[in-house]
This record gives structure tokens, C-alpha cells and sequence, in this order.
């Protein structure tokens, strides 16, 4: 693929034909717990368009400027790829109401089969924002619970949030929630990060 419009096209036939076979559910089929991380993700998508993702984008493109001649020309206005995980596919298709621009949503598999068959390495036609929570929602351990005053009743979760402009620039967290039966709390934010 040469450019970056038949790139995108190509990506986006392929995520709508793999919707068509596991489609992304109903908001009214999730789980109590899988609507509250639906809430989190939905409100961590909004923040990243309206806040910091574009300030990231517009640094992706001071590094771009500075980059040799005989490399690569990362676009300036690339496609924005949101990988996540049911709930977050759920906020995603309610807040992302046209995909046929820049911004596109899909399953990890789903990039993943795509870029494996027509790579984009070198992140000249796009970037990446992941935002899952892991699968495992347990109790907290002692530990955790000593650190935190958790009770142990509570359950929690890891929110993963990672923003790829390109092969060397990436910025990421983890972030530790708690939840009960109704309610979510954010117990530390970005308690683990990484920058490259």
C-alpha cells in the first residue's frame, strides 16, 4: 500500500468485515462491571482527543521535522487508531460517530492481522492509543490493601493506557481502580509508566 488513504481504507474494509462476524454489543448487554470500565474508557477517550493526544501528535510532528532527509516522512495528520476491548469499543462507537475520517476503533487482533499484512512500521501513516482494563478484576491482596486502605471486599482492576506515535516514541501507564457492586474509584493514577 503507498499511501496513506488506501492504507486506512484497507484497515477500516478489514475491522468492518471482522465487526460483521463478532460484532461490538449492545451497551444494555454489558455486565455491571463492564459498563463501569465502559464509563472509565469512554472518559479516558475523550480526554485523549480533546487533551492530550493531539498535543502528542503535534510533538510526533516536531520529531518528524527534525528527522533526516533520507528517512521516512511521517504524516502530519495520521490516522488514529483506538485499540481496545469490548467496553471501551462500546464508549468508542458512541463518541466516534464517523470512521471514515481519521479515527479508527478496533479489537487488538483485529490491528494486529491487518499490520502483520501490510506493515506501517515505521508509524508513517498512523498512531495508536490502547485502552483496556487487563482481564483479571480480583481482590486486592494484603498488600494492596495495607497501601491503599482497600477493603477487601472491593475488586480491582488495571487500566492500560498507551499512546505510539511512533517505533521510538511511546508514552504509557497503568492505572489501579477499585470497584464494588455500583461504584468505581481511581485508587492511584499512572502507578507505572514507561516513555520511550
Amino acid at each position: 500500500m503507498s499511501t496513506k488513504e488506501e492504507w486506512a481504507e484497507g484497515l477500516r474494509q478489514h475491522v468492518k468485515k471482522r465487526f460483521q462476524d463478532d460484532p461490538i454489543p449492545e451497551r444494555k448487554s454489558l455486565t455491571s462491571m463492564q459498563e463501569m470500565q465502559c464509563r472509565i474508557l469512554g472518559g479516558h477517550l475523550l480526554g485523549w482527543l480533546d487533551n492530550w493526544g493531539p498535543s502528542l501528535i503535534q510533538e510526533r510532528n516536531v520529531y518528524a521535522g527534525l528527522r533526516a532527509p533520507s528517512e521516512p516522512v511521517q504524516d502530519k495528520e495520521p490516522v488514529i487508531l483506538f485499540i481496545m476491548d469490548d467496553p471501551g469499543l462500546v464508549a468508542a462507537r458512541q463518541i466516534i460517530r464517523d470512521t471514515s475520517g481519521r479515527l479508527i476503533y478496533a479489537r487488538p487482533d483485529h490491528v494486529r492481522e491487518y499490520t502483520e499484512a501490510f506493515p506501517d512500521e515505521d508509524y508513517l501513516f498512523h498512531c495508536v492509543l490502547e485502552s483496556w482494563f487487563e482481564k483479571e478484576v480480583g481482590h486486592p491482596d494484603k498488600e494492596l490493601c495495607e497501601k491503599y486502605h482497600l477493603d477487601p471486599q472491593v475488586k480491582i482492576g488495571t487500566h492500560h493506557d498507551c499512546s505510539i506515535m511512533g517505533p521510538l516514541f511511546a508514552r504509557g501507564a497503568l492505572h489501579l481502580w477499585s470497584f464494588t457492586d455500583d461504584d468505581f474509584t481511581m485508587v492511584e493514577e499512572a502507578y507505572q509508566t514507561w516513555v520511550s
